[in-house]
C-alpha cells in the first residue's frame, strides 16, 4: 500500500484568532488608557481654568469695592477722601505717601496689617522705590454674604488705594503727558489725559490681590479719576446768572434793589475764592437780541447793582458754554445724568413738565456739610419755603421764588427755563443757569437741535442777591463715579 501524507485543512492558521484577540485587547487597553489620561488632563485644565478665572474675578471684585468706597455717598466710604477735590501733594524721596488698604480676611487670617505680611504687596515698592507708605487700613464689610444660611467670602485679600505720580506711572510702564511739573507730583486728569501741570482732579490707583486656597494668585490694577457733573471743580459756569438760548429775557425787580455779582468773594471751608471775576449776567447767543432784552429789563436806577468782569455796569456779557450745553439734546443728557445720580429725585405726575412740587418736598437732611443733589421733574414752587438749600438743584419746569428762599451751590432750571422771582428776597451763592430745552408750542416736547428756546428770569418786585462762588460750586460737586482710565495685570514673582 502506498502511504499518503495527509494534513488537516487550516492547521497552518492555528492560533491566529488568539493573536488577533490579544492585539485587539491591547489596542483597546491603549485607547482606554489614552482616554483616561485625556480625561484627567481635561479635568486638570478645567480646574486650572476655573481657578484662574475665579481668582481673576475675585481681584476684579476687590477693585470694584475700592472704587465704590471712594464715593462720598457710599455707606462704606473711606474715612479720608484721597485726591478730590483737595490739594496736589508731592510724593518724593524723604516723604511718605498716604496709602489705604482694604483688608478682607478669611476666618483665621489676620484682620489688620498682618494680612500684608501673609500676602505681601510686591508692586508698591516697584512703583515707589524708597518712598515709605503711610498705611491706613480698614476692614472689608461688604465682601461677605449669605447663601442657604452659610457665609460666602470673596477671596480677594486686600485692595490698595493711593495717588499716582508721573514717576510711579513710568515705573509701571504707563505713558503720561509729563508736562513741566516735577515728576514726583501727583498726576491730574485734565482734557482726557493724565498730566502734572494742567488743573484737574487727581488720578488714583486701585490695586487688588486675590488668592485661591490652591495657591493661585492674581494682582490687578486700575488707574481712575473722579467724574463730576460739570467736568471740573469750578464747572463751566462763566457768570453768576447764565441765560442759555436764543432771545433770552431778563426782567429786573423794578425799584427794589437786586444784586448780581460776578466777583468770586465767598470762601467755603478751606477753599479760597478765585481772583478772576466772572460776568454778572451771561448770555450765549451774541447774534440775536439777548443783550438788548437783558439790558432793557434792568431799571436805570439799578445798573450799578449788576457787577462782574470788565468793570462795566450793568455787567451783561456774551459767554460760551460747552457745546453740548447749548443744544436741547445735550442739556437733556445733562439733566438725565444728574437725575440718575440724585440723592432725592422728586418725580411728579405725568406730564412731568406741568406738575408742581413745593418746599415741603426738598430734603431736610441737606446742610453745608451734607450738600445734596435734588431733581424736580416739573415745576417747583417755593412760595411757602424760606429755608436754605445746599447742593445741586435741577428743575425741569418753572422755578418760583416768592419768599426768602436761599440756595448755596448750583441751580439749574433746564426745561422750561423760567424763574419767577417776583417777590424773592433770598440769596443764591454759586451759579444759576437757565435754559429752555422744551417747546412751549408743542406740549413741551424736546426742541430740535441745535436751537434752544427763550429762557427768562422774571422779577417785578422784591430784592435778592445772586453771587458767583467757585467755592460753593466745588463744595457741592462730589464725584458720582470714578472713571477707569487704564487697566492692567501685574506679574507676580514666582513662588
Amino acid at each position: 500500500m502506498n502511504s499518503r501524507n495527509t494534513k488537516r485543512p487550516g492547521a497552518a492558521e492555528a492560533g491566529v484568532a488568539l493573536l488577533i484577540s490579544l492585539f485587539t485587547l491591547l489596542l483597546i487597553c491603549v485607547v482606554g488608557v489614552a482616554l483616561i489620561m485625556a480625561t484627567g488632563t481635561d479635568s486638570a485644565l478645567t480646574g486650572n481654568y476655573r481657578s484662574a478665572t475665579g481668582v481673576y474675578y475675585a481681584a476684579l471684585a476687590g477693585m470694584e469695592e475700592g472704587r465704590g468706597r471712594m464715593l462720598p455717598k457710599s455707606p462704606n466710604n473711606l474715612p479720608t477722601a484721597l485726591g478730590f477735590p483737595g490739594t496736589v501733594p508731592t510724593i518724593g524721596p524723604g516723604n511718605t505717601a498716604q496709602v489705604w488698604y482694604i483688608i478682607n480676611p478669611l476666618p483665621g487670617e489676620p484682620g489688620d496689617i498682618g494680612m500684608l505680611t501673609l500676602y505681601p504687596d510686591t508692586d508698591y515698592p516697584q512703583e515707589f522705590p524708597g518712598i515709605a507708605a503711610n498705611i491706613q487700613t480698614t476692614l472689608s464689610v461688604s465682601s461677605q454674604s449669605q447663601w442657604q444660611g452659610a457665609p460666602i467670602y470673596s477671596i480677594y485679600k486686600w485692595v490698595r488705594i493711593n495717588a499716582i505720580t508721573a514717576t510711579s506711572a513710568q515705573n509701571a510702564g504707563v505713558n503720561v503727558n509729563q508736562g513741566a511739573g516735577p515728576q514726583n507730583s501727583a498726576l491730574l486728569y485734565a482734557n482726557n489725559h493724565l498730566s502734572v501741570d494742567q488743573p484737574g482732579p487727581q488720578a488714583l490707583q486701585i490695586t487688588a490681590l486675590a488668592a485661591m486656597p490652591n495657591g493661585s494668585q492674581r494682582m490687578l490694577q486700575y488707574v481712575v479719576a473722579p467724574v463730576i457733573f460739570f467736568g471740573s471743580p469750578n464747572g463751566p459756569f462763566p457768570a453768576a446768572l447764565t441765560l442759555d438760548g436764543n432771545n433770552v429775557n431778563f426782567t429786573g425787580p423794578g425799584s427794589n434793589q437786586f444784586l448780581v455779582n460776578g466777583a468770586d468773594i465767598l470762601p467755603v471751608g478751606a477753599c479760597a475764592p478765585g481772583v478772576t471775576p466772572m460776568a454778572g449776567i451771561g448770555f450765549t447767543n451774541n447774534t440775536d437780541t439777548s443783550q438788548a432784552n437783558i439790558v432793557a429789563g434792568i431799571p436805570p436806577a439799578n445798573v450799578n447793582n449788576y457787577t462782574g468782569a470788565g468793570g462795566l455796569t450793568p455787567n451783561v456779557n456774551p459767554i460760551s458754554l460747552p457745546v453740548n450745553w447749548e443744544t436741547p439734546s445735550g442739556l437733556q443728557l445733562l439733566a438725565q445724568t444728574v437725575g440718575q445720580n440724585a440723592d432725592t429725585p422728586i418725580v411728579n405726575s405725568t406730564p412731568y413738565i406741568a406738575s408742581t412740587a413745593t418746599g415741603a418736598n426738598l430734603p431736610a437732611a441737606m446742610s453745608a456739610l451734607n450738600p445734596m443733589t435734588t431733581v424736580v421733574n416739573g415745576d417747583l414752587d417755593l412760595s411757602a419755603w424760606s429755608g436754605t438749600g445746599y447742593g445741586i438743584l435741577l428743575v425741569t419746569g418753572e422755578l418760583t421764588l416768592n419768599s426768602n428762599a436761599n440756595w448755596n451751590g448750583v441751580v439749574l432750571v433746564i426745561g422750561k427755563g423760567i424763574v419767577d422771582a417776583t417777590a424773592g428776597t433770598g440769596q443764591m451763592n454759586g451759579a444759576v443757569l437757565l435754559a429752555q430745552a422744551y417747546d412751549p408750542l408743542n406740549n413741551w416736547a424736546l426742541l430740535p437741535d441745535p436751537n434752544l428756546g427763550k429762557s427768562w428770569w422774571k422779577q417785578t418786585g422784591g430784592s435778592g442777591v445772586i453771587n458767583y462762588s467757585s467755592c460753593w460750586i466745588q463744595a457741592v460737586q462730589m464725584p458720582f463715579t470714578y472713571k477707569i482710565l487704564s487697566f492692567r495685570e501685574i506679574p507676580l514673582p514666582a513662588p
